[in-house]
């Protein structure tokens, strides 16, 4: 029987890398960065689904489906922005009425 010690159970296992989330990298990212990031691309969406109503409205052919769906996607993104904006602003008030 082989004597098997820890050290050559470790020098047998191989090495594992570490594991990278690409996602929590942006994390460093300042918060004014994201900030900007984030109004940039719903403003992005909100152009995009200005141009798929006017081009649905002008009767050029476009699918339907696909034009109310971005509409609805912008809409969506801009609900979800105005929520965050909200709770921004609340916990700001929040911060300035504390006794220093």
């Amino acid at each position: 029987m082989a004597d098997l010690t820890i050290s050559s159970a470790r020098a047998a296992q191989p090495a594992i890398a570490p594991v990278r989330f690409p996602e929590l990298d942006r994390a460093a990212e300042p918060f004014g960065a994201t900030l900007g990031r984030a109004v940039t691309e719903l403003d992005g969406m909100q152009r995009q689904a200005e141009d798929a109503a006017v081009a649905l409205a002008a009767g050029k052919s476009v699918d339907t489906a696909q034009s109310v769906a971005q509409v609805e996607k912008a809409n969506i993104a801009f609900q979800f922005a105005l929520s965050i904006r909200n709770k921004l602003l609340e916990a700001y008030q929040d911060v300035m009425r504390m006794p220093v």
